[in-house]
């Protein structure tokens, strides 16, 4: 308790609500680190309409793939997740 009163004394100053304030800025950040390990990324590969392999991950991907004998070429990778997407601007490489 001393401590969380020294950090609220030095962030919110000596107004009232500060520990309060600190708290709940916490509980939130805390909130959202949870819901985004809650989300899992999946890549699929997939031919026409038949999904040939999922993982969580590219590298397990090319795995899966390797070991059935399936190109990479020969398939549609698509991630459950947006990526962001990446814009080549000169010499440069930017995200967007």
């Amino acid at each position: 308790m001393k401590k969380l009163r020294e950090v609220a004394r030095r962030t919110g100053g000596p107004k009232k609500g500060a520990i309060s304030e600190l708290v709940d800025a916490a509980l939130k950040e805390h909130l959202q680190e949870v819901e985004a390990r809650s989300v899992r990324q999946e890549f699929r590969a997939s031919r026409g309409d038949l999904v040939v392999a999922r993982a969580g991950s590219l590298r397990e991907l090319a795995s899966l793939l390797e070991k059935r004998g399936i190109s990479p070429r020969d398939v549609l990778i698509e991630s459950s997740i947006p990526l962001p997407a990446s814009t080549k601007t000169g010499l440069r490489r930017h995200i967007d």
